[in-house]
């Protein structure tokens, strides 16, 4: 552990997980899985996510038991997104989005949303939002940060189901961060070719100092000033795969501005993401904690 801190900004979800016919209700979303992952290098992880007005306080009592300091944002009065996620015997799964779209907007971060104070950190991961969310808090962010006296390093990640038809303005937008975390499909759709390598020197065309493309099982490709270099990680088989792009991206960005560097700090990500897809939801990532995910009556979750 350093001294060093890192504020992840995103979604918060409540998930309702199904298996065995048996429904665990636990928290979920990109914001809580990268800060849970950034945990296992950092003393000092932050999240910055709405919360809605039905989630449960057991489980944000959860969340701050795990060491994740959770950052306010302006007061919402919708429900937070909420997903029914059941899973099958051969560990297939099947996603129901029980809130809309406009839910998925309502519950992402805006300018206002973050204090100032929130920014006084080493490190800010941006994770998915809402396309309209992310283009407008990136620059605005990338604005800030660029005028702090801190020296604050901004990582994004991006929503692959936005991608297509917004390319130019995602384009411009890397050129709000210092570290761009693409999935391979999100990288190859963006930069228009087939090979993740040359997406991430496109991306650092674009503007980003360093890129690294996850490419699932296979690893990830590092691009920096040194060249492009392929980093393999172990491949394992998944209790459940959520969350786990996530966690790599919370661990790499904790990892990074730590001191490690990029190729060291996509190993730390991929060890993170293995944990995360050891159990249901947030459980594997909770349980090195020593949490247990809570259940939660019908009554109090709904």
């Amino acid at each position: 552990m350093t001294d060093a801190s890192l504020l992840c900004v995103g979604n918060l979800t409540v998930d309702d997980l199904v298996v065995d016919g048996a429904t665990t209700t636990a928290l979920g979303g990109d914001a809580l899985f990268a800060a849970l992952a950034g945990r296992r290098v950092l003393d000092d992880v932050r999240m910055l996510a709405p919360v809605g007005t039905d989630v449960p306080a057991t489980l944000l009592q959860a969340v701050a038991g795990a060491g994740v300091t959770i950052e306010a944002t302006r007061p919402r009065s919708e429900p937070t997104v909420r997903n029914r996620v059941t899973y099958a015997a051969d560990g297939t799964r099947v996603w129901d989005l029980l809130s809309g779209e406009d839910a998925f907007d309502l519950m992402s971060v805006y300018p206002e949303d973050v204090a100032p104070a929130a920014l006084d950190v080493d490190g800010v991961l941006v994770s998915a939002m809402s396309l309209r969310s992310q283009l407008t808090l990136g620059p605005w962010l990338w604005d800030r940060v660029t005028r702090a006296e801190r020296a604050t390093t901004v990582y994004l990640d991006l929503q692959e189901d936005y991608v297509v038809g917004n390319e130019r303005a995602l384009l411009a937008l890397v050129a709000t961060c210092d570290v761009f975390l693409p999935s391979e499909v999100e990288a190859v759709t963006l930069a228009g070719t087939t090979d993740p390598a040359l997406a991430a020197e496109r991306f650092r065309d674009a503007g980003a100092d360093v890129v690294v493309v996850k490419t699932a099982e296979r690893g990830c490709v590092v691009a920096t000033a040194d060249g492009v270099e392929t980093v393999p990680t172990e491949a394992v088989v998944p209790v459940d795969s959520t969350g786990a792009g996530d966690a790599f991206c919370g661990a790499f960005a904790a990892a990074h501005v730590a001191g490690a560097d990029p190729v060291e700090a996509a190993r730390v990500g991929a060890a993170a993401a293995r944990v995360a897809i050891g159990g249901h939801g947030v459980a594997a990532l909770l349980a090195e904690r020593g949490i247990t995910m809570p259940l939660v009556g019908a009554g109090e979750a709904r």
